[in-house]
């Protein structure tokens, strides 16, 4: 009995031991893990949002930026996947973090974050700059000036350093006392700017500059942003080890193994629960890069960047513009194999403006926002093949040859194409007031066709006094309770007779002359009316930003001066639109309004090879379905122009090319090898 106990016990010591060096394994490899910087840091409290702040300030000296984000904001999801490239871009150079302001209220509350995405610039713990809104460029800029920062600043000058400087150049200074002092004014122990500048001082007086070495070194064992562990990696790595000793010398030469045969159940017992305890704590604490990966959102799609080709050899399809004529090309030109690249902003256009509520495009019967229909359109395309360059076309030169590609100057690089789709759009023209961004969204638009049937039932004003404006008075008109024209002349001199005619007999329709609006005035939406409004319950709303209801128009008249106030639901901005077209003007025939010409039914432009969608060749319709179906017919177009010329893929025929050689090479060593005489050869095949 005592035998088989004995056995028993044993054997439960034994198991109980292999688990242990199985979590030990797990711990060790999972804590080295954790140890790794996490791609995008997700801040789920306000602690860890001050921790990864305070470490970055005292040990690594890495600038931070913080993506403020909401699930529900159409803007957000369309910047995390570009987010997400700029923290691979700048691994180890800047680091990128977020936080879910509907899960970690207490940060983006104390920040006083009021607009999603709101982006956040930390360097040494202080915050050198914001902004809201979806603009990569200047979020690029920040990254970019984040990381020049870092790489000036990682130095350190160690206190033993320093004394060895003074004791070869100024003995009088080595003192505990100065020491002490120009440390002090330096910044402390930790390295950074202070250290970078007593070196560029010492140097200037002396002629040379003490020994240095880097702050931070990305290559380095790293702990899991906490300057606690830090500060304890760092004097474990720098306290000397213990005298020599026969055990200490067998130590080195053999790896070490746990003495778990020693151990007694209860030890082992007590190690592994308190081993495991700590991996919980460690993981909870820090999270994994796998993790963090997550939190971005299972649909988030992986949008493959364009990079020049580094042969130099030129795309078959490039389209300017991201809403939804340049993304509908590139859905038809993607799925055609011709692999095109999108220029331009994630976030440009004006279905992704403040507030857009997208109602009448076919099969959205849910309501949905328009940032949030563009991000859609951006994954189709992505998924079929489309490339994307972030960038803005700066200018074009473009070719009158056919097979010669046309160019296209970007920020910062430029890309040669055979045919280029113009989906640039048209910007609507505003009054320039300062409330007026604020109640966009909230009672002020642009479009009548696109928000009138928000305010039926409703009295609106329509601001303008040429076709635009009679247009829209007229559509409202049928559904609205009222429409007040605002006008800032006596006649409306040009807009077309019949238009006008129509206005002013139209039983619904009052014009003020001699009037302009000088402010909006309204207040911020109450629970109750967020409840019911539309824009807020839609998919991919911002529900974090707090929206402003237009209540009224504060009106002056233009002959007398004297003001008023006139209440209503909505405004109508129709003073007209400006066709993006600047970087073509010279090159590409457009009409008196700037917009381009195409001979219908096609979309062909005036050059050869070039092809223009949506609003920025429409000066009537200006709608996301009239233009995704012109960027269709482009895509369709040009598609049609690389067959009709012959143009090839290159990069394919270059593939072609050298494999054909190889064959060949290959087929004369064969030959060689048994003798034959190619020449012979060619003349017994023919």
């Amino acid at each position: 009995m005592a035998t088989t106990t004995s056995s028993a016990s044993y054997s439960s010591k034994g198991a109980l031991a292999r688990a242990f060096v199985a979590v030990l394994t797990l711990t060790t490899a999972i804590l080295g893990a954790t140890g790794a910087r996490p791609l995008v840091r997700n801040l789920r409290t306000q602690k860890e949002f001050t921790r990864l702040l305070n470490y970055h300030r005292d040990v690594t000296g890495l600038g931070v930026i913080i993506d403020y984000y909401s699930d529900g904001c159409g803007p957000c999801r369309q910047i995390a996947p570009h987010y997400k490239n700029l923290a691979k871009q700048y691994r180890d150079k800047v680091v990128f973090a977020k936080v879910d302001v509907n899960g970690n209220r207490e940060t983006s509350s104390q920040q006083r974050i009021r607009s999603m995405p709101t982006f956040q610039f930390y360097q040494n713990g202080k915050k050198q700059h914001q902004f809201s809104g979806g603009d990569l460029q200047q979020l690029q800029a920040w990254a970019s000036r984040l990381a020049s920062d870092f790489k000036a600043n990682n130095v350190k000058i160690t206190r033993e350093a320093l004394e060895s400087f003074y004791k070869e150049h100024a003995p009088d200074k080595a003192t505990e006392e100065n020491l002490d002092k120009v440390m002090k004014k330096a910044g402390g122990e930790e390295g950074g700017k202070g250290h970078r500048n007593l070196a560029k001082a010492l140097k200037k007086k002396y002629g040379v500059a003490p020994e240095t070495t880097l702050r931070y070194d990305p290559d380095a064992p790293q702990s899991a942003d906490d300057p606690k562990q830090g500060a304890k990696q760092q004097q474990q790595q720098t306290t000397p080890p213990p005298a020599s000793s026969t055990s200490s010398r067998r130590a080195k030469d053999e790896p070490l193994k746990p003495n778990l045969h020693l151990a007694s159940m209860d030890a082992l017992e007590a190690e592994l629960e308190k081993r495991k305890a700590e991996l919980e704590a460690q993981m909870e604490e820090n999270g994994s890069e796998d993790e963090d990966e997550e939190d971005d959102g299972e649909d988030t799609p992986t949008f493959n960047m364009y990079t020049p080709d580094p042969d130099g050899l030129a795309e078959r399809v490039v389209i300017i513009g991201a809403g939804p004529a340049g993304l509908s090309a590139a859905v038809y030109a993607a799925r055609a194999g011709l692999r095109p690249v999108v220029v331009g902003p994630p976030n440009d256009g004006q279905l992704c403006g403040k507030g857009v509520l997208v109602e009448n495009y076919p099969g959205l019967a849910i309501d949905i926002t328009g940032p949030a229909v563009v991000y859609e359109m951006q994954k189709q395309a992505a998924r079929y093949g489309a490339v994307f360059s972030d960038e803005m076309v700066s200018g074009v030169e473009l070719s009158a040859t056919t097979g010669q590609p046309h160019v296209l100057r970007l920020n910062s690089s430029s890309i040669s194409t055979h045919t280029v789709v113009v989906a640039t759009g048209a910007a609507s023209k505003w009054l320039g007031l300062e409330s007026e961004e604020k109640f966009k969204g909230g009672g002020v638009s642009a479009c009548a066709t696109c928000d009138g049937y928000l305010y039926r039932d409703q009295e609106v004003v329509v601001v303008g006094g040429g076709d635009t404006a009679m247009e829209e008075a007229l559509h409202l008109a049928t559904m609205c309770s009222k429409v007040t024209i605002v006008h800032r002349r006596d006649t409306f001199s040009k807009a077309s007779l019949i238009l006008a005619q129509r206005v002013m007999e139209h039983p619904k329709i009052e014009v003020l002359w001699n009037t302009t609006i000088v402010d909006f005035i309204g207040h911020t939406e109450t629970p109750e009316e967020a409840d019911k409004d539309p824009h807020m319950n839609a998919q991919g709303a911002d529900t974090t930003e707090d929206i402003e209801l237009l209540t009224a128009v504060k009106l002056r008249k233009t002959d007398s001066g004297e003001e008023m106030t006139l209440p209503v639901s909505g405004a109508f901005v129709a003073i007209g639109h400006t066709p993006n077209t600047w970087p073509f003007r010279g090159q590409l025939t457009m009409n008196d309004q700037g917009y381009l010409e195409v001979p219908g039914p096609s979309t062909r432009t005036s050059v050869q090879g070039v092809f223009a969608a949506g609003d920025v060749a429409d000066a009537v319709y200006r709608q996301a379905i009239t233009s995704a179906g012109t960027g269709a017919m482009a895509a369709l177009d040009a598609e049609r122009w690389l067959l009709e010329h012959g143009i090839k893929d290159e990069r394919q025929a270059l593939e072609e090319e050298m494999l054909r050689e190889i064959m060949e090479e290959t087929q004369r060593e064969r030959e060689a090898k048994l003798g034959v005489d190619p020449t012979e050869a060619c003349e017994e095949s023919a």
